[in-house]
């Protein structure tokens, strides 16, 4: 009788979410969740590791072999369109960051007539939708010489790329404690003192998380890189990956290799964002904020 009244009160020490039973239905919640999150990529790897006689006896059948020479092959038909993506990825995101970084410093730390109005003017382009800027564009590529170069794709990027990353950056850095830059101006540092060696060291969580952003919406365009390269050796992988996999299972006669192909095609995503989130999980997102 005593076990099980004490059973009771251990049941019912918790109250609303904090409870065993809340708990208990929180984390059959959240396995079932991971589970259909990633029963696609499970399903994907089988096929990619099977020959096209195990492919068409069923998805959930395991390989009699593993065929892990699907994914050698898969690799490097997709290395060069890859090596170009992460490329370009890399220099946008570093201009997108740099760019806006120093204008959210601006807006931040100066004064000067028209200052809200034009902050407000550029974060009201935030409501233009994409697709009406893309005929002006394309035209501004073509009379400025550089379609058919990565020079049109890291314009585009970039400027466009800075109303978001402006918007969030000035929101976190008006957070940054201001005694640290009137300490450091009595000090004599300079503008691009404070800039580089406070406001940016303060910064480095948010910056990382607009970076991982910027990479991964840049990585996965499909639509602006086909407007305006044409050649396929400089061109980016996400508008050539259905063309790559066409063309090497039409040479290998093997569907396993398509699906390792579109595996491999995620995995730069894969590693920047885990490189993001390890801001979130060691609770470094909130540093040099006043909080």
């Amino acid at each position: 009788m005593n076990a099980i009244m004490a059973l009771r009160k251990k049941l019912n020490k918790g109250k609303g979410i904090d409870g065993p039973g809340a708990q208990l239905v929180i984390g059959i919640i959240l396995v079932v969740t991971i589970m259909i999150v990633l029963l696609p990529i499970l399903i994907t790897v089988l096929l990619s590791l099977k020959t096209n006689y195990e492919i068409s006896m069923g998805i959930w059948k395991l390989p009699e072999q593993f065929k892990w020479g699907n994914w050698s092959i898969g690799f490097n038909q997709l290395l060069p369109n890859m090596l170009n993506s992460i490329a370009i990825c890399l220099l946008s995101t570093a201009g997108i960051v740099f760019f806006s970084s120093i204008s959210a410093y601006v807006f931040t730390r100066h004064s000067f007539p028209g200052k809200e109005a034009l902050f407000y003017a550029i974060i009201a382009l935030m409501i233009v939708p994409a697709v009406l800027t893309l005929t002006p564009s394309y035209v501004l590529m073509i009379d400025l010489g550089i379609k058919n170069t990565w020079w049109a794709l890291l314009f585009h990027y970039i400027a466009g790329g800075q109303i978001g990353a402006i918007f969030l950056l000035r929101t976190f850095m008006s957070q940054q404690p201001g005694e640290l830059f009137e300490a450091a101006k009595m000090d004599g540092a300079g503008e691009w003192v404070m800039y580089a060696k406070i406001a940016v060291p303060l910064a480095i969580p948010i910056i990382s998380v607009q970076a991982v952003t910027s990479f991964s919406s840049i990585y996965n365009d499909f639509l602006w890189p086909i407007l305006v390269i044409d050649e396929q050796s400089k061109q980016t992988l996400m508008p050539v990956l259905r063309a790559l996999t066409n063309q090497t299972q039409g040479e290998y006669r093997e569907q396993g290799i398509s699906y390792a192909m579109f595996l491999l095609s995620g995995l730069p995503l894969v590693f920047t964002t885990l490189f993001g989130l390890r801001y979130f999980i060691n609770g470094d997102f909130a540093s040099g904020m006043k909080l």
